[in-house]
């Protein structure tokens, strides 16, 4: 299952300097899946959801490899997850709660501080609200949602209290509802990959990103240009207890928060603080070859891009199995 416009679109996006690559992360997943003997029926959900729910009763699916991060709305990725429930047809990933909790910044913060995970300060604002005193800049600002449509460049990173009431008067004119501000750490960015479920679950080699720091922030021009191949580097180079602690806290996320089959994990490990601040969680990681952090990762754990496909495949059959 897959949204070919949002695909498509993606893709222009990402490989605007490798052309030769557009295209592909979807043929190689198909192909991956045909060689392990399946038969596999490309489902685009760009169409309306009543047509949806009728080609999946007609095709008779016996699984859905789910790829759709684009499906309308704050809560987009979970649609499909909560139609495939209701039709009890398994799916690879995490079911419709959890792809809610990722989507959301402020539930997810809250959730982490719940089971022990320290995350960056921060606090939700709407038009009307009042700005706490004494705030510790700089700062970040963010829609409390993660869309696909997000954006998170240097203008999302304010220096002072005049700064943030002009910026976030000036957000707020484009973009509804309530808006996170979180504390600006300064630290070395990573993203955490766990594949698996229930004792075999792995964490895969860690990936450390904007590395040559043009900016403060990792922002979204620079994951769409240069994705997480370039000014990265993978394995990170960490100390050993530095390493344990992180992926320990990355499995208690995965675990408590009930994650299925993948997800990507991202936080800042503060230099002034010493531990790693956890801010998003990807229950639904993207799949672009030579692009994605989530391929990234495998490649270098030993998995070749099909060979990632057809893992992924038996990590969700060995769950249903159970």
């Amino acid at each position: 299952m897959w949204s070919k416009s949002f695909f498509e679109e993606r893709e222009e996006l990402y490989y605007q300097l490798k052309p030769n690559f557009k295209g592909k992360s979807f043929a190689l997943v198909q192909e991956a899946l045909s060689e392990m003997s399946f038969e596999v029926i490309s489902l685009d959900v760009d169409s309306p959801l009543e047509e949806i729910v009728k080609r999946l009763k007609k095709e008779k699916v016996d699984f859905a490899f789910n790829l759709s991060v684009s499906v309308a709305g704050a809560y987009g990725q979970s649609v499909l997850p909560a139609i495939l429930d209701s039709l009890r047809i398994p799916y690879l990933g995490s079911n419709a709660v959890v792809q809610s909790l990722s989507l959301d910044r402020a539930l997810l913060k809250l959730a982490l501080r719940g089971i022990g995970i320290p995350t960056p300060w921060y606090f939700l604002w709407s038009k009307g609200d009042d700005i706490p005193d004494n705030l510790d800049f700089p700062v970040l600002v963010k829609p409390r949602f993660r869309t696909p449509a997000d954006r998170v460049t240097t203008e999302c990173v304010i220096q002072g209290r005049e700064e943030l009431e002009e910026k976030l008067r000036s957000f707020s004119k484009d973009v509804e509802g309530k808006f996170l501000v979180e504390k600006l750490v300064n630290g070395r960015e990573m993203v955490v990959g766990i594949w698996g479920n229930g004792i075999g679950v792995e964490v895969l080699p860690f990936l450390e990103v904007n590395l040559g720091k043009t900016n403060p922030i990792f922002t979204s021009e620079e994951k769409w240009r240069k994705g997480y191949v370039e000014d990265v580097v993978c394995p990170a180079n960490l100390a050993e207890e530095t390493a344990a602690l992180i992926g320990k806290m990355a499995l208690k996320i995965y675990q408590e928060l009930d994650i299925r089959d993948f997800a990507v994990f991202h936080l800042i490990f503060s230099e002034k603080e010493g531990i790693p601040l956890f801010f998003e969680i990807n229950s639904l990681p993207s799949l672009y070859v030579k692009h994605s952090a989530f391929p990234q990762m495998c490649e270098v754990a030993g998995f070749d891009y099909k060979k990632m496909i057809q893992r992924l495949f038996l990590i969700a059959q060995e769950r249903l199995k159970r």
